[in-house]
């Protein structure tokens, strides 16, 4: 897998990573707002083991996550728990958390390829 090494990226390639066998039982959207350089807008809608990723804001969300560009690849790199972040408010999650808790199920996290 080519290196990854921008936030565009890692949305492009978040299909990669996902686990639809752990996902069959969701039906969720997750927006995602990163702040600072290189942010944006993203959103992924999970169904039953099915995702989509778009850019932009939905407005369906069950879950809000906000977090710097910079906490995101801390995140990303295994360099910051997210509970962590979450208590350091690093992480901002307004919606439903027991979903925010999922997310590390549904996703496997990526490997040395990222930046």
């Amino acid at each position: 897998m080519p290196k990854v090494t921008s936030i565009q990226q890692v949305f492009d390639l978040l299909p990669h990573y996902f686990r639809p066998e752990k996902a069959h039982d969701v039906r969720a959207v997750v927006q995602f707002h990163i702040t600072g350089p290189e942010g944006g807008d993203w959103f992924v809608q999970v169904d039953q083991g099915r995702l989509q990723v778009a850019r932009g804001v939905s407005p369906a969300a069950d879950l809000t996550v906000t977090v710097s560009a910079a906490h995101y690849w801390a995140l990303l790199r295994g360099e910051m728990d997210p509970l962590a972040a979450y208590m350091r408010g690093r992480l901002q999650i307004q919606g439903d958390l027991k979903l925010a808790y999922r997310l590390q199920d549904l996703f496997r996290m990526p490997d040395e390829s990222v930046a």
